[in-house]
């Protein structure tokens, strides 16, 4: 599955890059519809592919589990978790592309300035995703919830645009079971 992922965002070709934070970079890449083999740029399903850093990774079941964990949580308002590879001491996140690109950007990065009407759909499903993290039988708290990780992408609902996602979940969570807390950093 690595030898897919390298050729599917162009062995992590730097103008490929998306984003970049404390835990690794986001590359673009393009799979086919349905697997994980390389498609051409701009065929296929496009995809965001996230390359953690080696330095300072868990250990390698703790990381599984939480990634089994991530791969439970299906609600609107999160970002997608396709897929991950793990070989040697290589990790990759496999998610949905978001088209729009975070809320950061269309805030304060000169981006198109958003509507008023859209602030409050994306503040409105920000919302919903925390409550259902927080909410989940494992009650999940997201600990990094700031505008560049809400993702923004162009999902047709009935009333139009959904443009509210989640994102960065893996890196910045708490699952507090019973009395006992993990961090997932």
């Amino acid at each position: 599955m690595m030898q897919e992922l390298k050729s599917a965002t162009a062995n992590f070709r730097p103008d490929n890059i998306l984003g970049e934070g404390g835990f690794g970079y986001v590359f673009k890449g393009w799979i086919e519809e349905n697997s994980t083999a390389p498609a051409k740029p701009g065929t296929g399903i496009t995809v965001a592919v996230k390359r953690l850093k080696q330095d300072g990774l868990r250990g390698h079941r703790e990381w599984m589990a939480e990634v089994h964990f991530l791969r439970q949580l299906h609600h609107p308002n999160l970002v997608k978790l396709i897929g991950y590879c793990s070989e040697g001491d290589q990790r990759l996140l496999v998610y949905e592309f978001m088209t729009r690109g975070s809320l950061e950007n269309h805030l304060f990065r000169g981006r198109m300035p958003l509507s008023w009407s859209s602030r409050m759909k994306i503040a409105l499903g920000a919302a919903k995703g925390l409550a259902f993290l927080h909410g989940n039988r494992e009650h999940v708290i997201y600990r990094d919830f700031k505008t560049s990780n809400i993702l923004l992408d162009l999902k047709q609902g009935r009333r139009g645009t959904k443009p509210m996602f989640l994102h960065g979940l893996l890196e910045h969570m708490v699952m507090l079971r019973q009395n006992m807390s993990r961090q997932g950093t």
